[in-house]
C-alpha cells in the first residue's frame, strides 16, 4: 500500500490535477491518495473568518464568491458532470449560511473556525474523485473525518491514535476491497461527538503519516512543488544540491531549523512504524526526489545548512547561579508560566543565553527575570543550522565551519546537545553571506553522487 500526499500547488488547477492522476496511476496496488486545499484558497477561508471578526460580513461573502467562482472554473476545465456543479454550488449556500449564522452570534469560535477552513478540503477532494471517474478510473471518496479521530482541542487537535487505528482498518479496507484507489482529505478531522478538527500547521502531510502509520504502508509520498529536499534555501544560495537520502533525525531537525518541505510533526507517525517517506515534485515526476529512512547508509557528513529568522536572544547573568542549584529551573519555570518554548540554550557559571522565536510574553518574561538577574535582549537574530548524522563526534568539520565564517559576528554556538545539529546564531543582516560561504565549503566541489544530486 502507497500513500500519496498532494499539497495545494499540486492539484491548483485542472492541468495540476490531471498531473495528479497520472502520477497516481503509475502507482501499483493500493493506493490512498491525501489531498490538501487547492492553492490560495486555505488563505482565503482565513480571510472569510478575519472578516467576520472584524464585523464584515460583505467582504467576507466577497471572498466566499471568488472561492465558488474558483471551483466552477476547475470543474468546468475538467469538464465534470453538472451534478459536480451542483455539490459546489451547494456547498457554498452551506457555507454562505453559516457565515451568516456567525454574524448574527458576532463571534468566530475555534470550533466554528475549523467548520469554515474544512471546505478546502472537502471542495478539492470532491472535484480530483470526479476528476479520476472522468478519466475512467475505479476510485472511492472517503471522508476522512469517519476515519480521523481527535481530542476538542480546536485548530490544533490532538490525534487518537487508537480510534483512527481501528476506524482505518474497518473503513478505509472495507473500501479497497472495492477499488484499489482511495481520495480523500488532509488536514481535517473529526471530535468523539463528530465535530470538525483541523490538525493546524502542516496537518495534510501529518493526516497522510498518520495514515500511513495506522495502516502499516510500504511508503509515503509527499508531492510538492519542489524536487526534495535541498542543501540549502535556493532563493538565497545559489547551486544547492538535492539529498537523496536523509534519516527521520536529520530531516526533523531540518524541518524544525527552517526547512520548509516538511513539517516536523508529520515525521514521527512514519518514524515509529519506520515506514520510508518521500518528498518528490509533482511538476518534475521523474526526479530521484528525497528519501527519509530511520537510518541512513551514508557516511558522517553535513547533508544541509538550514536557517531561520526572527530569532531573539536572550543573555541572562546573574552572581546567584554560581555554585547555586535551582538556578536553571527558576529561569524555565517563567518561560513554562508564559507558554513559550526555547529553541537554542548555552550556559556559563553566572549566565544563561537562549533564543525563542515567540515574542508575544516578551515583556513580562523579560520583567520576571530581571527580579533576580540582569537581562539583555537581542532582537532581529537568525539560527544557522548544520545539519549531518554523527557531525559532532567527526573531527574537522567544526573547524571548518567556523573558519570559514571569520568577520562575521556569532553570538551563540550550540554544539553537543544533538548528534545531528550545529548551530550558531547571528545578526539577521549576515545570513545570506554565511549561508554562502558554508554552503561552498561544504558542498561547493560537490558532484552528483550516492549522497547528493545536482539540479541540472
Amino acid at each position: 500500500m502507497t500513500i500519496l500526499k498532494f499539497g495545494g500547488t499540486s492539484v491548483q488547477n485542472a492541468e495540476a490535477i490531471r498531473n495528479v492522476i497520472s502520477i497516481v496511476e503509475t502507482r501499483k496496488g493500493k493506493r490512498i491518495v491525501v489531498v490538501s486545499a487547492v492553492a490560495g484558497v486555505t488563505n482565503k477561508l482565513v480571510n472569510i473568518i478575519n472578516s467576520l471578526n472584524a464585523e464584515n460580513l460583505h467582504q467576507a461573502l466577497t471572498y466566499s464568491d471568488e472561492l465558488l467562482e474558483k471551483h466552477l472554473n476547475i470543474a468546468k476545465e475538467l469538464n465534470l458532470k453538472s451534478d459536480v456543479f451542483e455539490f459546489i454550488k451547494n456547498k457554498f449556500i452551506e457555507l454562505q449560511n453559516l457565515l451568516n449564522a456567525l454574524d448574527v452570534l458576532g463571534e468566530v469560535s475555534p470550533k466554528s473556525k475549523d467548520m469554515i477552513l474544512s471546505y478546502g478540503e472537502l471542495l478539492s477532494s470532491f472535484l480530483i474523485y470526479n476528476a479520476f471517474l472522468k478519466a475512467k478510473k475505479y476510485v472511492s471518496l472517503i471522508d476522512i473525518r469517519t476515519v480521523l479521530k481527535t481530542d476538542s482541542n480546536y485548530t490544533e487537535a490532538n490525534v487518537n491514535f487508537k480510534e483512527t487505528k481501528k476506524n482505518a482498518e474497518n473503513i478505509i479496507n472495507s473500501a479497497l476491497q472495492q477499488n484499489d484507489i482511495i481520495i480523500t482529505q488532509g488536514f481535517i478531522a473529526s471530535n468523539a461527538q463528530g465535530f470538525t478538527t483541523t490538525l493546524g500547521r502542516g496537518g495534510s502531510d501529518y493526516s497522510a503519516s498518520i495514515i500511513a502509520s495506522v495502516l502499516k504502508a510500504e511508503k509515503l509520498e509527499i508531492w510538492t512543488d519542489v524536487d526534495g529536499i535541498l542543501t540549502s534555501d535556493p532563493r538565497i544560495v545559489k547551486e544547492t544540491l538535492l539529498i537523496r537520502e536523509l534519516s527521520y533525525t536529520e530531516a526533523s531537525e531540518l524541518a524544525f531549523f527552517g526547512a520548509k518541505v516538511l513539517h516536523p510533526k508529520t515525521i514521527y507517525p512514519a518514524v515509529k512504524e519506520e515506514i520510508p517517506v518521500w518528498v518528490l515534485n509533482t511538476f518534475n515526476p521523474f526526479k530521484s526526489g528525497t528519501k527519509i529512512v530511520s537510518k541512513t547508509s551514508t557516511k558522517k557528513m553535513i547533508k544541509a545548512i538550514a536557517f531561520r529568522k526572527g530569532t531573539i536572544v536572550i543573555n541572562i547573568s546573574s552572581n546567584r547561579m554560581l555554585g547555586a542549584y535551582g538556578f536553571l529551573s527558576s529561569v524555565f519555570e517563567i518561560f513554562k508560566k508564559y507558554e513559550t518554548s526555547v529553541d537554542l540554550v548555552t550556559t556559563s557559571e553566572v549566565s544563561i543565553s537562549l533564543t525563542i522565536d515567540d515574542t508575544k510574553n516578551l515583556d513580562l518574561i523579560v520583567k520576571e527575570l530581571k527580579k533576580f538577574s540582569t537581562v539583555e535582549v537581542q532582537k532581529k537574530q537568525a539560527i544557522i543550522s548544520a545539519i549531518g548524522e554523527g557531525i559532532k563526534n567527526t573531527s574537522g568539520i567544526a573547524s571548518r565551519f567556523f573558519n570559514v565564517l571569520k568577520g562575521i559576528n556569532i553570538s551563540m554556538v550550540s554544539l553537543g546537545a544533538s548528534e545531528v545539529n550545529l548551530s550558531i546564531v547571528v545578526s539577521e543582516k549576515d545570513v545570506e553571506k554565511a549561508l554562502s560561504l558554508l554552503h561552498n565549503e561544504f558542498f561547493g566541489n560537490l558532484k552528483s553522487d550516492d549522497v547528493f544530486q545536482k539540479l541540472n
